[in-house]
C-alpha cells in the first residue's frame, strides 16, 4: 500500500483531465484579441475627421451703371430679365453740346501744335534777312548822325547863303531908290509895294540860308544821336534774336499749351463714352430705370445687372470648425433646384470677424453660436444658378 502511494503512475483517468483544458485557453485567448480589434476599429471609426455640411444661399455681385455726365436719354437698349455680354450698349445720351467741345477743342490742338512747331523750327530765312536789313540801316543812320553833314554841303549852303545876301542886297538898293520917286509920285503906290515885298523876301531867304549854314557847322545835335544809337540797339537785339531762335522756356510753354490742349480733347472724348453706356461685364439686366426722352442727372443709377460670372453661396461656419478650413479649400455645391447634380467650388473667403455673438461665451455649446461667413465660389455655372436660390455645401 505504501509503495503505490509514493512511487506509483497516476491513475488512468489523470491524463485525460488535463488535454481538456488547453482548448478553453485558446478560446479566450482569441476572445480577448478579437475584443481588443473591435475596440481598435471602433477609436479609430470615430477618430476619423467627417465632412461638413452647411446650408446658404446663392448670391451674386450686383452692378448699378450710371453715367458720370447724364443728360436726355435718347435710346434703351435693354429691358429687365435680359442677358448682355460685356460692351453690350445698355443707354445713349443726347451729346451733341460735347461733339461742338469735341471739335473746338481738336481745333485749339491743331493751333497749339502749330505753334509749337514754329518754336521748335525757329524763325523763316527770310525773317532772317529782313532783320538783317532793318540793322544795316539803322547803323548807316548811326553812322551818318555821328559823322554829321559833309563839307560839300556846307560849301553848298555857304554858297546858296552868299547868293542870297547878293539878292537881297540888290533888293534893298532897288528899294532905296524907289523910295524918293514914290513920295513924289514918279512911280505907283503898287510898284513901290511890290519893290518892298521883294526886299523884305530876299532878306528873309538870306537869314535862313544862314541859319542853314550855321546848323551844318554844328554837325549833329545830341539827342539826334542817342534816337539814332537807340534805334540800333533796337535793330540788333531783334536780329540777335532771330539767329538765335526763341528760348528754351518758350519752347516749354508751347508744349505745355499743346499738352494742355490735348488732355482737354482726352477729357471730352472720356465724356463722349459715358454718353453711351455699355456693360462692364456679362450678367443679366434686373431693373431699368429710364425711358427714352428721361432728362438723368450725372451720377444717377440707371440699370441695375447681376454679373453672371461671379456667383458664390455664403454659409455660417461655427467658430468650433473654423480651423478645419482654409482658404482654396474645393467644396461641393449641390442645389435644391437641381438634384443630383453637384456644382465644384472652392473656398473664397473666410470672414474675419464673427457674427450672432451671444452677450457671454461661457461654455464650449455657446462657442458653436460664434458664426463665421465663409464665401464658396461656384464654378462653371454662369448659365444655370440664380441669385436667392437655396444651395448646401459640402466641405470634405
Amino acid at each position: 500500500m505504501a509503495s503505490n502511494e509514493s512511487g506509483a503512475s497516476p491513475p488512468a483517468g489523470a491524463p485525460a483531465t488535463i488535454h481538456t483544458k488547453r482548448p478553453a485557453a485558446l478560446i479566450i485567448a482569441a476572445v480577448c484579441v478579437l475584443l481588443v480589434a473591435a475596440i481598435a476599429v471602433y477609436f479609430y471609426l470615430h477618430s476619423r475627421p467627417t465632412a461638413l455640411v452647411y446650408s446658404g444661399t446663392v448670391e451674386t455681385r450686383e452692378i448699378q451703371a450710371g453715367s458720370k455726365v447724364g443728360g436726355r436719354v435718347t435710346a434703351v437698349f435693354v429691358e429687365e430679365g435680359q442677358h448682355v455680354a460685356v460692351d453690350a450698349p445698355l443707354v445713349s445720351f443726347e451729346c451733341d453740346a460735347l461733339k461742338a467741345q469735341l471739335a473746338e477743342a481738336k481745333a485749339t490742338v491743331e493751333q497749339a501744335g502749330a505753334d509749337f512747331n514754329r518754336l521748335q523750327t525757329g524763325n523763316r530765312p527770310e525773317e532772317i534777312v529782313q532783320a538783317d536789313a532793318q540793322l544795316r540801316q539803322q547803323a548807316d543812320a548811326l553812322q551818318e548822325s555821328k559823322n554829321g553833314p559833309r563839307p560839300q554841303e556846307i560849301l553848298a549852303a555857304g554858297a546858296d547863303f552868299a547868293a542870297a545876301q547878293a539878292t537881297a542886297a540888290d533888293a534893298a538898293a532897288n528899294y532905296s531908290r524907289m523910295e524918293p520917286l514914290v513920295e513924289h509920285d514918279v512911280i505907283s503906290r503898287q510898284q513901290f509895294d511890290q519893290v518892298t515885298a521883294h526886299k523884305n523876301a530876299t532878306a528873309q531867304q538870306a537869314e535862313s540860308l544862314r541859319q542853314k549854314v550855321a546848323i551844318l557847322q554844328a554837325g549833329t545835335r545830341p539827342e539826334y544821336l542817342r534816337q539814332a544809337d537807340q534805334r540800333y540797339q533796337q535793330a540788333l537785339a531783334s536780329d540777335t534774336l532771330m539767329h538765335r531762335g526763341f528760348r528754351r522756356q518758350d519752347i516749354q510753354a508751347g508744349h505745355g499749351r499743346l499738352a494742355e490742349a490735348q488732355a482737354h480733347v482726352q477729357e471730352i472724348e472720356a465724356s463722349l463714352r459715358e454718353a453711351n453706356l455699355a456693360a462692364p461685364a456679362a450678367g443679366v439686366i434686373e431693373v431699368v430705370s429710364v425711358r427714352p426722352g428721361d432728362l438723368v442727372p450725372p451720377g444717377q443709377i440707371v440699370v441695375s445687372m447681376l454679373e453672371s460670372s461671379q456667383l458664390w453661396v455664403k454659409v455660417y461656419i461655427p467658430e468650433t470648425d473654423l480651423s478645419r478650413l482654409r482658404i482654396g479649400q474645393v467644396a461641393d455645391v449641390s442645389i435644391d433646384a437641381y438634384p443630383g447634380r453637384p456644382f465644384a467650388g472652392h473656398i473664397q473667403e473666410i470672414a474675419s470677424q464673427a457674427e450672432f455673438l451671444p452677450r457671454n461665451v461661457q461654455t464650449r455649446d455657446d462657442r458653436q453660436h460664434l458664426l463665421f461667413a465663409v464665401k464658396v465660389a461656384v464654378e462653371n455655372a454662369n448659365d444655370v444658378l440664380k441669385s436667392g436660390m437655396s444651395a448646401t455645401v459640402h466641405l470634405p
